[in-house]
């Protein structure tokens, strides 16, 4: 697969997007300006087909932005990217009315669907892509012809397959054919990340990988022709995703609640760097500890929790590490802008579990593996993210030697230590989901040793944490409560001061 491309651009912040990793993901032509509309008030039913009716006019030209939710206006305007927002029609569903009184003209055919026969909004979105259509229920079809009068083709998707089985096998032969090899959906029906999905014209579906006959299906999606090493499994379908995704070499990017996709991906791809880590002299009965929040592999954290994580005012006060997705560089290259843009001397980016995308390495498919650790090291390196997780490594393995070899790392974070030249640091990692759950870890997971120093990374779980008073403030308090019950036991470091620190106490020479 062909990963590096060359633009010419001025630097852009500490972005350049001069060979910059790119090539995984379908990107939107850019537009000098964009039209801003809000559903925020929209029916459920209103937001999908304005969320498709979006993904429909940014196949073309990346000129619509869909407003659902504070967080995503603020990074509209750090963009640059001039806009104008519609003047909204009045009365109910008015973000699709207003989007649709515009663009009209663009639409060729409806594909009516029905929300009980949910299978059935995964088909009519796809074939839409295809069709330059958009996929609607009844009630919202005939709302929009009775107020603007449009006389396009209607084709009718329910009742026209008895079970979901049988309609993705229809899907299989007859929509498969035209997707994008370069991602592939699993995303329940009222998603934000539809607009994506409408843009890349990827294959959809919604399935129960808890139900053999469901699960059977899943295997043969997976297994068409042309996903491989580089496809991305965008939407969400729990960690578990991975053992059916895997052994076909696709990974994961967690995505469901991912918002304006296909506005974003039509930024030019950057690379970024970090300054390297700082050594301290290490002592014995000491424990170096750093932190990382959790869950940083998933783009819709990083547009949405983390983002609002970076508003707290104790950020920059203590050092914590933010793990994001180097995917950002292709699909969101502004909002890698915006993190770099706001770092403290106290911030560090780092990469989440298992590098490119989140994969079970014990599951990948052996004969891609090497293919995508080499996207791994140039992905996470072009991001500027020197440490990461690895994640469900059977250690001994080949596939763990070749991960440890080639990932391109210069620490990472895992169940086991392994401090040896030539490789990667490998440091043990414990989490909890409360700043007190975390406490009681330390009594366990982080006790000194007399006769050298312990180095230990701590993963705060974003879920826990996203509530009013936590965040930051949560492990500011935990810090002084460690301080208060061991006085002068701990030593809070960034990842990369840790790493290096490590290296200077065994006298082991950079990667």
């Amino acid at each position: 697969m062909k990963t590096k491309f060359f633009v010419t651009l001025a630097l852009v912040l500490i972005g350049r997007a001069a060979f910059a990793a790119s090539g995984m993901f379908p990107k939107m032509p850019a537009v000098t300006n964009v039209y801003v509309v809000s559903c925020l008030k929209s029916s459920g039913a209103a937001r999908m087909t304005a969320y498709a009716l979006q993904g429909l006019i940014n196949q073309t030209s990346a000129e619509v932005y869909v407003i659902s939710s504070g967080e995503h206006q603020e990074q509209l305007k750090f963009s640059k990217k001039p806009f104008e927002k519609l003047t909204p029609l009045t009365g109910d569903n008015a973000g699709l009315r207003t989007l649709f009184q515009k663009y009209q003209e663009r639409v060729k055919k409806m594909f009516v669907y029905d929300p009980k026969e949910n299978w059935t909004w995964p088909l009519a979105l796809m074939a839409a892509a295809q069709q330059n259509g958009i996929p609607v229920t009844e009630a919202v079809q005939k709302e929009l012809i009775s107020e603007f009068g449009w006389k396009g083709e209607v084709e009718d998707f329910r009742d026209k397959w008895t079970n979901r089985i049988e309609a993705y096998d229809w899907a299989l032969t007859n929509l498969m054919p035209h997707c994008s090899k370069q991602v592939v959906f699993w995303v329940q029906m009222d998603k934000p990340l539809i607009d994506y999905i409408m843009a890349s014209k990827g294959f959809d579906f919604s399935l129960d990988a808890k139900n053999p006959y469901e699960r059977a299906e899943v295997e043969k999606i997976f297994r068409a022709k042309g996903y491989g090493a580089g496809t991305s499994l965008m939407g969400y379908a729990g960690d578990n995703a991975n053992e059916l995704a895997n052994p076909c070499g696709i990974g994961y990017v967690v995505s469901d609640f991912y918002h304006n996709g296909s506005f974003w991906s039509s930024f030019p791809n950057k690379t970024y760097t970090q300054a390297p880590g700082k050594a301290m002299a290490a002592q014995p009965g000491k424990v170096y500890v750093s932190f990382m929040w959790s869950d940083g592999d998933n783009i819709q954290f990083d547009q949405n929790a983390l983002f609002e994580f970076w508003h707290d005012p104790y950020r920059g006060t203590i050092p914590v590490a933010t793990p994001l997705s180097p995917t950002l560089q292709e699909l969101n290259s502004p909002l890698l802008d915006w993190y770099y843009s706001k770092m403290t001397t106290n911030d560090e980016l780092v990469a989440g579990p298992t590098g490119v995308q989140f994969i079970y390495i014990r599951n990948f498919r052996d004969d891609l593996f090497s293919t995508w650790c080499e996207l791994t090291r140039e992905w996470c390196g072009d991001a500027g993210f020197h440490s990461g997780r690895i994640w469900r490594a059977n250690n001994p393995s080949a596939k763990y030697s070749i991960y440890m070899k080639m990932c391109g790392f210069t620490g990472l974070f895992g169940e086991g230590r392994v401090i040896k030249a030539g490789l990667p640091l490998k440091l043990d990692t414990f989490s909890a989901w409360t700043e007190d759950k975390l406490f009681e870890q330390f009594t366990t997971q982080a006790k000194p040793n007399s006769r050298e120093p312990v180095f230990i990374n701590c993963t705060p779980i974003v879920q826990g944490f996203d509530k009013p008073g936590g965040k930051y403030a949560a492990i500011r308090r935990l810090m002084d409560r460690l301080e208060t019950a061991h006085p002068d036991r701990y030593v809070f470091l960034l990842p990369k001061d840790q790493f290096a620190t490590v290296r200077a106490y065994y006298h082991l020479p950079a990667n």
